[in-house]
């Protein structure tokens, strides 16, 4: 669920985003390590991989590429590398070519953004009839989320028709709503204007002309590059080229293939005219609701302006796209493991976004290698004195930390001070806001929110958040808090929750932003707070936060036999001892 906010900005300030790139920038070779910044992106990064990261990031400033390279692996079982040339998911990166796709059939006259989608598209209902081109590009259209799974056959006019059947979430225009829905109904236009498949003409008119050879979904010869397989809670999702095509809940919103070459390709296409002209670039760039324009969030920041979009699945999919357009920076970052599932590519995203311009965060601890069989005498039950424990399993050739409880969530999450008070009272305003869900409660929830400008809004927003969970997992019977740990940063939480309903169970994390803000996603398993340990001594291992950029880390005390037994958390003014339950 995602909270709006509104930022009407002058299409004049985007005449410096359209001439504001270098007008000369160099090819990428293959592999790139450039300067001081390319090899502490590389430090970083290659010792992230020890903590689970894999995919690939490019950089330009400038116009010179500091870093184009791979790291960790693209297919497991065969021991394939990623490199710079490795294809990646771009995930809902893809809207963006939509939308390019949209303003091309405009530039040709074919078609106007404001006009109604019953132009193009067959037995609109009334109330969808209303409803324009630039509703479905800027999130403003009311129509549903999402259609189906993603990597199912669904033919075009019968995802159509399930898509403009559904009841319409709001009046529209009334406010923004991320729908993947609209940008498909997009993509069936480009089809239906064009006389092409949408892939044929996005080739055509877009990949094409700006020399990207390896985008798309099934017309680049794959067999010349290796596409990366998606990895997610250890299980090989293999890649979209082994499933059922064509997706028409994905096609036009989602899932389209890169490199991060050719997306830099697409970056100095739309430094140009080649690709589009600038009024159409202009249309392009500039935000209607939420900061989000057609295809892209465009915001200022205190790097200037920036021009991105993200993409990710729980299937292994994560995707970051940011051109600083003042700064004239370019990164791409792509990843095949766990994708948003576990917020890795958020905090990921951030860390190397400060890099570039400068931050200063720890890094991960270089570790060493550990055979299983040394590791698994780690293995047990580590009891805290109030009740908490913290389990150390083997899983895959790899120690697993569980802290079961709130105050072994503290112990190993948390850093001095903030343990105290925040966890807790973050873990009841959560049992407060959900258990008026559960009983529908709305007039406590709109003074809940009661300080936020759109209170009604988010309200209303809630109030089909639940009746689509309801939809899932039947009539709400129990809710249940696992406990509280840090969010993206110091000032925001994450607490899980599991609902129970009448037909199945769901996890869910809620993202705490402040007191009265917040997001929630839903979650595969509701193992959220176990933490990889590497071992970076004979006795001493470390966990790594991504978002961050913290490291925990535990050591272990052994008798003159040498068997384990205890457990010693360090914090920054204390040791934590924690003896090992009997086996």
């Amino acid at each position: 669920m995602r909270h709006d906010k509104t930022n009407i900005v002058s299409v004049v300030i985007f005449i410096i985003a359209i001439f504001s790139c270098s007008p000369i920038h160099k090819d990428i070779s293959a592999e790139v390590v450039k300067g001081e910044l390319g090899a502490k992106l590389n430090d970083y990064l290659t010792r992230l991989v020890a903590f689970g990261f894999s995919g690939a990031l490019l950089v330009v400033r400038e116009g010179e590429t500091l870093i184009n390279k791979g790291y960790g692996m693209a297919v497991d079982s065969e021991g394939i590398p990623n490199t710079a040339e490795t294809v990646f998911s771009t995930g809902s990166i893809t809207k963006q070519f939509t939308a390019a796709a949209i303003m091309k059939l405009e530039m040709q006259g074919k078609l106007n953004t404001f006009d109604l989608i019953n132009k193009y598209l067959p037995d609109v209902p009334d109330d969808k009839a209303s409803i324009t081109l630039h509703n479905l590009l800027t999130h403003t259209s009311g129509v549903i989320g999402g259609s189906g799974q993603d990597f199912v056959e669904a033919p075009r006019d019968k995802t159509v028709k399930k898509i403009l059947q559904a009841p319409l979430q709001f009046k529209p225009g009334e406010r923004f709503s991320y729908s993947n829905c609209g940008y498909s109904l997009l993509a069936a236009i480009v089809e239906i204007v064009s006389g092409q498949s949408y892939e044929e003409f996005l080739n055509e008119n877009l990949f094409q002309p700006a020399g990207m050879q390896f985008t798309g979904y099934r017309i680049p010869d794959w067999n010349k590059k290796t596409v990366a397989h998606w990895y997610a809670k250890g299980k090989d999702n293999l890649t979209p080229l082994v499933k059922p095509y064509p997706q028409w809940n994905l096609l036009g919103n989602g899932g389209i293939l890169s490199t991060t070459e050719d997306m830099h390709r697409w970056h100095l296409a739309l430094c140009g005219e080649n690709v589009l002209s600038d009024e159409a670039k202009k249309k392009l760039y500039t935000p209607f609701l939420n900061d989000y324009a057609y295809g892209w969030d465009v915001m200022e920041t205190r790097h200037g302006r920036v021009i991105k979009h993200d993409g990710g699945s729980s299937l292994g999919i994560a995707a970051e796209f940011r051109r600083y357009t003042d700064a004239d920076v370019v990164f791409v970052l792509f990843s095949n493991r766990d994708g948003i599932d576990m917020l890795f590519s958020q905090g990921l995203v951030e860390k190397v976004d400060d890099m570039i311009f400068g931050g200063r965060f720890p890094l991960p601890p270089v570790v060493q290698e550990m055979v299983p069989e040394e590791l698994e005498r780690f293995t047990g039950t580590y009891n805290c004195d109030s009740g908490s424990q913290i389990d150390i399993s083997l899983k895959k050739g790899e120690l697993i930390l569980t802290p079961k409880g709130q105050e072994a969530i503290n112990l190993v999450f948390f850093p001095d001070g903030s343990e105290s008070v925040q966890p807790a009272s973050v873990t009841e305003r959560t049992n407060r806001v959900f258990a008026a869900l559960q009983k529908k409660d709305f007039q406590y929830l709109k003074e809940f929110f009661g300080a936020e400008d759109r209170a009604e809004d988010i309200v209303s927003q809630l109030k089909d958040g639940i009746d689509q969970l309801e939809g899932v997992i039947g009539e709400i019977q129990s809710i249940t808090t696992l406990g509280t740990i840090p969010g993206k940063d110091e000032k925001s939480y994450t607490t899980i929750v599991v609902l129970k309903g009448e037909k199945n169970m769901m996890s869910l994390r809620v993202l705490w932003l402040s007191e009265t803000s917040f997001d929630i996603e839903p979650m595969s398993s509701a193992d959220f707070q176990s933490l990889t340990l590497k071992p970076v001594s004979d006795r001493e291992f470390a966990g790594y936060d991504i978002g961050l950029a913290r490291t925990t880390r535990i050591r272990f005390t052994m008798n003159d036999e040498g068997a384990v037994t205890e457990l010693i958390v360090s914090k920054k003014d204390r040791d934590i001892h924690l003896e090992l339950q009997e086996r």
